[in-house]
């Protein structure tokens, strides 16, 4: 009888430590979440900055004409200024 008391000893010795294995294991994972949890909340700050940025660019583009529509309506310009010209002469 007194051998089966210590082996369930021993069992509830090893059953223990791996427990405190497991404790410590989970610490760990526990303290690179939350590592990565600090980089994350890091990231999404700085993709606020980047939106409130983009943002304001948007608007300063929203103001200007792109090349081809600028030479486009330069040469209906030019067209017209021509013919202004020509009618004015007459």
């Amino acid at each position: 009888m007194a051998q089966k008391k210590v082996t369930t000893e021993h069992l509830a010795q090893m059953v223990g430590r791996g427990f405190q294995d497991m404790e410590g294991r989970f610490t760990k994972v526990e303290d690179r979440l939350d590592g990565i949890d600090g980089r994350l909340d890091g990231i999404d700050g700085r993709l606020d900055a980047i939106e409130v940025e983009l943002v304001g660019i948007r608007k300063k583009l929203d103001n200007i004409i792109y090349r081809h529509e600028y030479e486009d309506l330069r040469e209906r310009v030019a067209l017209l200024e021509k013919k202004f010209t020509h009618l004015t002469k007459k």
